[in-house]
């Protein structure tokens, strides 16, 4: 279940399937219990940081575009408000 919810929270910040699939490896990876020899765990931890900085920058991206998205909803609106004339 848990997985699931990884892979359901990656997809809309447009990361494919072989990217959902490597965090997936390396976090089973980093949370198995076993042993993990410190250049593995080096390069996992490496791994996991390279996903967390694409994750912060697609959600800026994504602010971006969303606050474009309300500026051009809140024009349409505001045209409405204009084009519909009060009635005399």
């Amino acid at each position: 279940m848990q997985r699931l919810i990884v892979i359901r929270r990656m997809k809309p910040l447009g990361f494919s399937l072989d990217q959902m699939r490597d965090l997936l490896d390396v976090t089973d990876r980093l949370d198995s219990g076993d042993p993990v020899a410190a250049d593995e765990r080096r390069e996992l931890l490496r791994r996991l940081r390279e996903y967390e900085t694409a994750s912060q920058e697609r959600v800026t991206e994504l602010r971006v575009q969303l606050a474009r998205a309300e500026d051009f909803a809140k024009t349409l609106a505001e045209r409405i408000d204009r084009a519909v004339a009060p009635e005399d």
